[in-house]
């Protein structure tokens, strides 16, 4: 029930009540609180007050949004460029490891064969059937490594020309792979 149809029950019920009580004159009125809200002069610039308030705030909210939105859009282009290097970073990585290791074979399959050919010389010389690489070797008396001879027979037959920035690299022997 609406609360206009309430108050015209209670209209029509209370003289009825009090008539029975006393009989003196009983007068029932009701007021319409919002109509008279939205027509009093002091509440239309209460609502003016607010809604001068409510842009206000509405104006400081649109301005962090559009703050915001710039920041995410900076940041998104950011972590693009970032993500971008990353995969540059990764790309150049890979690409210098793998000319890296063409240049170490090309550096040092050379030299390698020339040890080889070393090593099948002295074998043949000193009469060894097989000789292994030191790495596939569990044991093995010391009395069997050729390594001291082979350095020394590679260095005389392959003489390296020393340069001032490079002196010990001439005479240290190369380590083992």
């Amino acid at each position: 029930m609406s609360s206009r149809r309430l108050m015209v029950a209670l209209a029509a019920a209370i003289p009825m009540t009090f008539s029975a009580v006393a009989h003196a004159e009983v007068k029932i009125a009701y007021v319409n609180f919002q109509k008279a809200l939205g027509e009093l002069d002091e509440a239309k610039a209460a609502r003016a007050r607010l809604e001068s308030l409510k842009d206000q705030k509405q104006k400081d909210l649109d301005k962090a949004q559009d703050g915001l939105k710039h920041d995410q859009e900076t940041f998104q282009k950011k972590a693009e460029d970032l993500q971008k290097r990353i995969i540059d970073l990764q790309q150049n990585f890979e690409k210098g490891r793998q000319e890296l290791a063409q240049k170490e074979g090309d550096e040092f399959g050379p030299i390698l064969q020339k040890m080889r050919n070393v090593v099948a010389a002295i074998a043949q010389k000193e009469g060894f059937t097989m000789v292994f690489e030191v790495n596939g070797i569990a044991y093995a008396p010391d009395s069997l490594d050729l390594t001291n001879q082979l350095i020394r027979t590679y260095n005389e037959q392959n003489k390296v020309k020393t340069t001032s920035a490079t002196p010990a690299a001439a005479t240290t022997p190369a380590k083992k792979k």
